[in-house]
């Protein structure tokens, strides 16, 4: 929570490095976690079922994360080569004097 007072603008110069701990602190959580539920397992000895479907569980989960974060991508990529092309023909499709070029 102490993170979201530190956090600065969207166009500010250290939002990069905000960025990068705000994502490595989120994945240690996740894998923490997972780490945690395992040595539970090795604390309570269920039968091994339990374990097992906790696996799938998260193949399953991984799986999830893998087409979504490739549609992500593909996304932002297309978005990005969008904006480029805008780019290169002025703002909103006009050359700059407010007619489109012909």
């Amino acid at each position: 929570v102490f993170a979201l007072f530190l956090r600065p603008q969207k166009d500010h110069k250290y939002r990069i490095y905000w960025n990068v701990y705000h994502h490595s602190v989120g994945y240690a959580a996740i894998i923490l976690s997972i780490i945690n539920v395992f040595k539970g397992f090795d604390i309570l000895k269920p039968e091994k079922k339990w374990k097992h479907a906790y696996i799938g569980i998260l193949i399953a989960l991984g799986a999830i994360v893998v087409v979504l974060e490739t549609f992500t991508w593909i996304v932002v990529l297309r978005r990005r080569s969008r904006s480029s092309e805008k780019s290169h023909h002025g703002a909103n499709g006009t050359n700059g004097y407010g007619a489109t070029p012909s």
